[in-house]
């Protein structure tokens, strides 16, 4: 009899829970906006600088929402289908240099050229970044030089949720012009 009754409370014990109670809701969003001029196809167009190497910044962006059930940040994961290649040269530094003997003043300005970077890949896009936590919102910034003008290029988004690793993608399409 013990027995019986052992196995009865067992059994409606595991019975009294549904499905329902274990389930995670998943409605959050992640919608990828360019924060441009949109053509008839759905392109976002950004005008960039013609100097074939000075970059243009461009911040873009998407609706995410912010937090997770556990109110846990949500994380954005940016890649794109485009980069562009280093010089040698990626700039310029300027040291202070103390005690001079040039009979102006104690100290001058040493400028030395940043070299040793040849052929290095450069992605146009920042890696990640997570949502503002006061709007339901998260930016990107890319940075396209001018010698690529006249490209179509592919931006790709992931937002990552830690309540049960729930990943959603999204994409826009970028003319550069």
């Amino acid at each position: 009899m013990k027995k019986l009754l052992y196995i009865l409370v067992i059994g409606i014990g595991l019975t009294s829970c549904t499905k329902e109670e274990f389930e995670i809701e998943t409605n959050y969003q992640f919608e990828m906006t360019g924060r441009s001029a949109q053509d008839i196809n759905g392109y976002y167009k950004v005008t960039l600088d013609p100097d074939t190497l000075k970059q243009t910044l461009h911040r873009f962006g998407a609706y995410v929402t912010n937090t997770d059930k556990w109110n846990l940040p949500t994380k954005i994961i940016w890649r794109s289908d485009a980069f562009w290649y280093l010089q040698d040269t990626i700039g310029y530094t300027y040291i202070e240099i103390g005690n001079v003997p040039t009979g102006e003043s104690p100290w001058s300005w040493e400028n030395f050229a940043v070299t040793g970077f040849d052929g290095m890949t450069v992605p146009i896009v920042n890696g990640t970044s997570h949502a503002d936590p006061a709007v339901d919102s998260a930016y990107c910034m890319m940075a396209p030089i001018g010698a690529m003008i006249g490209d179509t290029v592919t931006i790709y988004g992931q937002a990552w949720f830690e309540e049960g690793d729930i990943i959603l993608y999204d994409s826009i399409n970028v003319i550069f012009k």
